[in-house]
């Protein structure tokens, strides 16, 4: 009885709420004001649908679907095809990438894409915890099933870039990953040592061909390291950062970024540059 009576209360102060128009929220991708379906709860653990309730309206929801099909399962290159079935690619037939398991939510584009530009490069803060949760909720369901990291180890920007920026992009996505799976960050291991070109501003076959730019600032002898990036395009970076802490001991590197890019697909203006705000 007493549980009936609470929920009462507590349907009656959310129609109340509705009513004064204090339940609304504004959707983070086009910042129309629209009422959540469920209520915030514990953020750290929301499934995809629920991510996308919370901070998207109805209309911007389908924008934001995880990619379950059409990709290699090592690297995550997209095939032209979203349904086919995830098979290896044809680079990593010849030469495996260095990370052991690779996890991303979606596809470079569209709205994904427009709202990781907007976390980058405008700092938006509730952009970065929308899509710190929606990737937050790719690492739990895959480390429900599998041995979790010992480690988070977000991919590090160089202290000039930081210094311009003022934030790191890829810490701030790793604090939900971090909460929902009660492991630790560590900002402290990996180092950015070179200052390298946008990466915007290099073709594929340059990205590839990079300078190690990263180094192991200490041992890490035996751990299994979760690395974290924004976007992956070639890996290159995701093969340099992974490889230096291989070289330092870790006995295991997954990585998990939140979108892939896609060759199959004409994105327009390069990743490096502002996208267009509504």
């Amino acid at each position: 009885m007493k549980d009936f009576w609470a929920g009462r209360m507590a349907e009656t102060a959310r129609r109340a709420l509705s009513l004064l128009g204090l339940s609304e929220r504004r959707c983070v991708c086009c910042r129309e004001p629209f009422e959540p379906v469920s209520p915030d709860g514990n953020r750290a653990a929301l499934s995809d649908a629920a991510v996308a309730e919370l901070f998207f309206c109805p209309a911007c929801r389908t924008a934001f679907r995880r990619r379950e099909a059409g990709y290699c399962p090592c690297c995550g290159e997209p095939s032209a095809l979203e349904d086919a079935p995830c098979m290896p690619c044809a680079a990593c037939l010849k030469k495996l990438p260095p990370w052991q398991d690779f996890l991303f939510f979606g596809i470079y584009e569209g709205s994904l894409r427009e709202l990781v530009l907007r976390a980058k490069f405008h700092g938006s803060l509730a952009a970065l915890e929308a899509l710190g949760r929606l990737l937050a909720g790719v690492c739990a369901g895959h480390y429900a099933v599998t041995k979790r990291p010992d480690v988070i180890i977000p991919m590090p920007l160089h202290g000039k870039r930081l210094h311009e920026r003022g934030f790191n992009q890829c810490r701030e996505l790793a604090r939900p990953v971090a909460e929902v799976l009660g492991v630790p960050v560590r900002t402290d291991i990996l180092v950015k040592k070179l200052a390298l070109k946008p990466q915007s501003s290099l073709t594929r076959e340059e990205r590839t061909a990079l300078k190690q730019p990263f180094a192991a600032a200490s041992r890490m002898d035996g751990l299994h390291a979760l690395l974290i990036d924004d976007v992956c395009t070639t890996g290159a970076t995701l093969a340099r950062a992974t490889e230096a802490l291989l070289a330092a001991g870790a006995s295991r590197v997954d990585a998990a970024v939140l979108a892939r890019s896609s060759r199959h697909e004409n994105r327009g203006p390069g990743e490096g540059e502002e996208p267009v705000l509504p």
